[in-house]
């Protein structure tokens, strides 16, 4: 799991722990244990607003492990709804109406409790949970907004400056590949693995090497194209199958790793062959859970172009090809497919 990575958050945490150790604990009508540090607002929060703020989760048993930081993405927004005792559910969203801009929050789950109140299975618990363990929230409040319009527009602000800062992140990780000499080793390893299989492809401007069984005699696939393919993944280290479909999709849209898409433009409809794609041009960050490979992995795709237009077929809808996994959730910035 990842861990605390900035100075603010673990002085937020350390401060937030202090304090606790130096207080008691309040005590929730559900059960729930926690501990406020006022801001120094005199604004008092009311049903509807949204609450901007960091979160951090760490489990706490043998060892603490954090489990999610909000820190390293960006704030979390949640409206304010008063419940009523019978509606409390042994969660931190029934303390969100005590706090105020400025406030932190600590609130401790314990599994055990969670499991006496049947909201978990002990059987169900997930590898990182037991019996025993605690779960810690610490909250930080950061705004409070009175009405989800201007919460929207702040959290479209968050989520431009998140974006560029990943972009930057993600240009700095190419840079010093590139400075490193990583693309020229990859392009060399690439070209002695189809040595080796005594493979003849073609190599493209950008790097993606081709084999065309046949290139085909239909529309020649270009960027703004719709094209209808059958496809097949392997990894170049080991030969290790990772997907298989049948596909429309828009070339030149961004939706596809860059690789794929510029083998897919050296064939017309009809087309036949394999893409091999050095790491540099496959998954660079994103990649897809449970895959074989890891990020800058080399990987190679068979394809078979049965449609090239400039409309999808009837009653099929596009779908995006080989991808890169989304770095964050919905309504957060999308990443580059």
């Amino acid at each position: 799991m990842k861990q605390l990575k900035t100075v603010g958050l673990v002085l937020l945490a350390a401060a937030a722990f202090t304090a606790c150790k130096n207080a008691d604990f309040k005590t929730t009508s559900s059960g729930l244990k926690y501990k406020i540090i006022d801001g120094g607002s005199k604004d008092s929060t009311k049903t509807g607003n949204i609450l901007k703020f960091h979160v951090v989760q760490k489990v706490s048993g043998a060892k603490d492990t954090v489990m999610y930081s909000s820190y390293e993405t960006m704030p979390e927004y949640l409206p304010v709804q008063q419940m009523a005792p019978e509606q409390t559910n042994y969660s931190p969203m029934e303390l969100l109406p005590k706090l105020k801009k400025g406030d932190s929050l600590v609130a401790i789950l314990l599994v055990d409790s969670l499991i006496k109140k049947g909201q978990v299975q002990e059987a169900q618990l997930p590898p990182f949970l037991k019996k025993g363990d605690k779960i810690t929230f610490t909250f930080k409040v950061l705004e409070v907004f009175k009405n989800d319009s201007l919460a929207m527009l702040d959290r479209q602000k968050e989520g431009q400056a998140y974006q560029k800062k990943e972009e930057a992140k993600q240009k700095a990780i190419v840079d010093a590949f590139e400075k490193a000499g990583g693309k020229d080793k990859q392009i060399k390893d690439l070209e002695d693995y189809l040595k080796k299989k005594n493979i003849t492809a073609a190599k493209s401007a950008l790097g993606t090497f081709v084999k065309i069984d046949n290139p085909g005699t239909g529309t020649q696939v270009t960027d703004g194209k719709f094209v209808t393919l059958k496809y097949s993944g392997k990894t170049i280290d080991g030969d290790k199958p990772f997907d298989a479909n049948t596909m429309t999709a828009q070339v030149g849209s961004g939706g596809a790793i860059p690789g794929f898409e510029d083998g897919l433009k050296q064939f017309k409809e009809g087309g036949k062959g394999v893409i091999y794609i050095p790491g540099f041009l496959a998954y660079t960050q994103g990649v897809p859970p449970g895959a074989p490979f890891k990020a800058y992995d080399g990987l190679y795709f068979e394809v078979e172009i049965t449609h090239v237009g400039d409309a999808p077929p009837q009653q099929q809808a596009p779908v995006v090809m080989p991808q890169e996994a989304p770095k964050a959730e919905a309504e957060k910035p999308a990443a580059k497919k």
